[in-house]
């Protein structure tokens, strides 16, 4: 099982997850915006002890067969002020779309194209941007906002 997910469901397991701030998205720039009920970032310790810088956010539930869960990561460089624009694969970028498949269970579409533009203070925890992001032609293309406030570096 993949961290991510494995993440997002021990989230949902608290009994109200909440939201560190704003992520929302919509379709091919249409005007309906969908907002996440869960949206957070946190520094993570990935693959290979590499530290890395992770927003993840969704909407609905496994369980309710609804889920649409986004997440991008990022290795961190060092504890300075982020301020740049990653395209997938700068600095380890991936994003991915979870969604529910049927009987309980979930699966992923690793994006074929991202760019996340993003400005993260490690030292306050304020991390906010924007993204878009293209998978395969059966899914739709998000872009989207967040704002956000994580645990600082070292608290």
């Amino acid at each position: 099982m993949d961290n991510d997910f494995e993440r997002m469901l021990e989230t949902m397991k608290q009994s109200n997850p909440g939201s560190d701030g704003t992520f929302k998205w919509r379709f091919d720039s249409g005007s309906d915006w969908t907002e996440a009920t869960t949206a957070r970032a946190e520094l993570w310790l990935g693959a290979h002890g590499k530290r890395q810088w992770c927003v993840y956010a969704w909407t609905g539930s496994n369980q309710t067969n609804d889920l649409v869960y986004y997440v991008f990561r990022f290795d961190l460089i060092d504890e300075n002020i982020i301020d740049k624009t990653l395209n997938l694969g700068e600095q380890g970028l991936i994003f991915r779309h979870w969604f529910s498949t049927n009987g309980n269970a979930a699966t992923y579409r690793n994006a074929l194209s991202a760019k996340v533009s993003i400005k993260l203070n490690p030292k306050t925890g304020v991390c906010s941007g924007h993204f878009e992001a293209t998978f395969d032609p059966n899914f739709k293309s998000p872009n989207g906002e967040f704002n956000l406030t994580s645990q600082p570096v070292g608290s």
